[in-house]
């Protein structure tokens, strides 16, 4: 079971995820600023890159990004002011992948504006239920707007899926309202907040929300609401983050990791470093592993990493132990709310996944430097010492 803390400051909002006593996600609204998944913006065309049938588009505050169509469908020209939808947010040197085809998107349903017929998630793979929810979708479907039927309107009654199309509508309806007196370029929709994302995430696994401000808290939460002045020095979640955040974290065992995150992809390295090891050196390996295992899958959701993602584990000296720890991580993986797909190990033995990109990865912070060495490995001794022969 989880915890949501939701702590109000005079600058903005905090809220994160505890299970356990551990750190497993955080958001605040006081950074603000970011380019996320499914924002929508209303851009303006820079310069075609006719090559690949894209165009380069500007974003506010100087940025841009990538926006791929078809000259079939829809030319576009230079100057010419456009409504994208965040695919993919900018990662390193890449710009933000956007597209024409906005959606809006809620608990049960995601709206189509732009046109389109009744799709269900691919996540409902039995072909009973996926009959019946599209026979639901076909009575919502309003002209000329599609429809998607997520996973979780299987346990939806019809009048809630009514009331939640109807919501859509009337959030497109201001969404095309603002996109049309906004001057260009402009955000014209945020997502959803901080807050509703986490509870959208950890609904089924909630026990209680803390928070100073319960005013913050939809009405439709079910789940105990408990009040404190200061929910995040409950927990220590500052501390927590910032110890997360550096390229080595040190484990309860005392190996470590190391996360790089490299242009392509982040790579991620574990060390037996000072863990206390055993008289079996296969046991210690698994062992260390498979708490390693634990932390990735932890970190990757809280810091927001995605892409491409390569581990190197402790080396193993069966395959039934490479297998077992496959079979682990993709068990821990489970309930990251953003798609993950372990493919398995490569020949070189190192383990590869891949995580859903949905929001700006949590910057890194560098390894505090040693007082003695300030980081080179090297010790200058003291003209006043003589040196040892």
């Amino acid at each position: 079971m989880s915890i949501l803390l939701i702590d109000k400051t005079p600058v903005g909002v905090r809220a994160a995820v505890m299970k356990d006593g551990r750190l497993y996600a955080y958001h605040s609204s006081e950074s603000g600023g970011g380019i996320c998944e499914d924002q929508i913006y209303l851009a303006v065309v820079d310069r075609m890159a006719k090559g690949v049938n894209a165009a380069f588009v500007k974003l506010p505050h100087g940025d841009f990004g990538f926006l791929p169509y078809d000259k079939e469908k829809r030319p576009l020209r230079s100057g010419e002011r456009v409504l994208v939808q965040v695919k993919r947010p900018p990662n390193n040197a890449k710009k933000a992948f956007l597209s024409l085809d906005v959606s809006v998107g809620g608990k049960y349903l995601v709206l189509l504006p732009m046109g389109g017929g009744i799709s269900v998630s691919r996540s409902i793979e039995n072909d009973d239920s996926r009959k019946l929810i599209r026979q639901v979708g076909k009575k919502l479907k309003v002209t000329s707007f599609g429809l998607i039927m997520r996973a979780e309107a299987l346990d939806a009654s019809e009048e809630v899926l009514i009331e939640e199309r109807d919501a859509l509508l009337k959030r497109w309806q201001e969404i095309s309202k603002l996109a049309n007196t906004l001057p260009a370029p402009a955000l014209v929709w945020d997502g959803d907040d901080i807050i509703s994302i986490l509870l959208h995430e950890e609904e089924k696994h909630l026990e209680y929300i803390l928070t100073n401000a319960p005013e913050l808290v939809p009405s439709s939460v079910t789940c105990p609401i408990r009040q404190a002045d200061e929910p995040f020095l409950l927990h220590n979640v500052e501390h927590k983050l910032k110890r997360s955040q550096q390229r080595t974290f040190l484990m309860k065992s005392g190996a470590n990791l190391v996360i790089d995150r490299c242009e392509a992809m982040t790579v991620i390295d574990v060390n037996s470093a000072m863990s206390g090891g055993g008289r079996n050196i296969a046991d210690t390996a698994e062992k260390i592993n498979m708490e390693a295992a634990r932390e990735i899958a932890r970190l990757l959701r809280l810091l927001r990493i995605g892409g491409m993602i390569v581990i190197d584990f402790i080396d193993m000296a069966t395959e039934e132990a490479k297998d077992h720890l496959l079979s682990y991580m993709k068990e821990l993986l489970q309930d990251d709310p953003m798609k993950t797909v372990v493919y398995g190990m490569t020949q070189l033995g190192l383990m590869e996944l891949t995580r859903k990109r949905a929001d700006t990865p949590l910057p890194p912070l560098p390894d505090p430097l040693c007082p003695h060495c300030a980081g080179t490995g090297i010790l200058q001794e003291s003209e006043d010492e003589p040196l040892n022969a």
